[in-house]
């Protein structure tokens, strides 16, 4: 038969005209993809369960087709979604739907980079937690004490209950540097867990609080009382039995964070070596580096000195004498 002669040829020219036609459609329609991130919208949320996606909240989609058909499409035109109707608490693993246009059906694919999403289910947990202040550097005006007072003092922690339970404080930090007045802000406090890290998986209400930031003037003196400080002691037998202090305590000036320091102000060491008898003294105080001492410079030691009553012997029996050797004994 005539169609048999030169099939080879035959089979080559046609392989060879597809080829160029297909060649010719990509140049003219050529096959390209593009790629979107969409949101997950989660479906029959139940009550009272927090809903946590471990996969991400979004998902890449990719669009493949023709190059003029997948120009026109933008990532608004795509829904995804995860159907929570029966899933339980824990772990899930749940298919992500995707919706479109129905004309995208035939002409496009469409397809999620990821089909399935790993969704924790877990019970919603709420907590009262007290806003405790953290106060940092030193405001510009001298001599003054920083107090904070937030209002509301407490917030509501609410999500899911292993979330709630991390959460051991709620904390806000101010930093005073530079500070020269009272002030008022809005700031939101921060849930931490036992490592003063934040757990940021929980919802404060409300979300942002008041803070009044007021610097109170500080006295800058202080009373404390004095201590005299025997040094050395009375010889033997000689003791102290007694001894006082007049005036009993002094007042120190100086800043308050160095005042918060002193307690006590000592005097001077005080010898008692060569003491036998009941003495009174003038002595130094002892000031300490960064404050003054108001008024007084010296104060008076009154020291009352007892000599320690020594041990007496015992007296001889009747008809000894002392030193001699007791009698002997008669033999029977």
């Amino acid at each position: 038969m005539k169609w048999r002669e030169n099939l080879l040829e035959k089979i080559g020219a046609l392989a060879t005209a597809i080829l160029l036609a297909l060649y010719v459609q990509s140049q003219l329609h050529p096959i390209i993809e593009r790629t979107y991130e969409v949101p997950i919208e989660l479906l029959s949320v139940p009550p009272n369960y927090e809903i946590r996606l471990e996969t991400g909240a979004r998902v890449r989609v990719a669009v493949r087709g023709v190059k003029e058909l997948v120009e026109q499409t933008r990532a608004e035109q795509i829904r995804a979604s995860v159907d929570l109707r029966y899933a339980k608490p824990g772990e899930n693993r749940l298919p992500v739907r995707l919706d479109y246009p129905a004309e995208w059906r035939e002409r496009l694919a469409v397809e999620p980079e990821r089909p399935f999403a790993r969704v924790m289910v877990e019970p919603r947990l709420s907590r009262y937690f007290p806003i405790r202040v953290s106060l940092t550097g030193i405001p510009e005006l001298q001599e003054v004490l920083a107090e904070a007072v937030p209002e509301p003092s407490s917030v509501r922690l609410s999500g899911a209950a292993s979330q709630v339970r991390r959460v051991r404080s709620v904390q806000i930090n101010f930093d005073l540097t530079g500070l020269q007045g009272d002030l008022e802000i809005e700031t939101a406090p921060t849930p931490l867990d036992d490592r003063g890290n934040p757990v940021l998986n929980v919802q404060l209400t409300p979300s942002e609080v008041r803070l009044k930031v007021r610097l109170i003037p500080q006295p800058t003196s202080k009373t404390v009382p004095v201590s005299p400080r025997l040094d050395a002691l009375p010889p033997f037998p000689y003791r102290v039995i007694w001894f006082s202090v007049e005036p009993v305590s002094v007042q120190l000036r100086g800043s308050p964070a160095r005042l918060a320091q002193i307690n006590v102000i000592e005097t001077a060491p005080i010898s008692l070596r060569d003491k036998t008898r009941d003495a009174e003294l003038r002595v130094p105080l002892r000031t300490p580096a960064g404050v003054q001492v108001l008024g007084v410079r010296e104060v008076t030691v009154r020291v009352r000195i007892q000599k320690e009553a020594q041990a007496e012997p015992s007296p001889p029996r009747p008809g000894t004498n002392p030193g001699s050797e007791p009698p002997p004994k008669e033999e029977s």
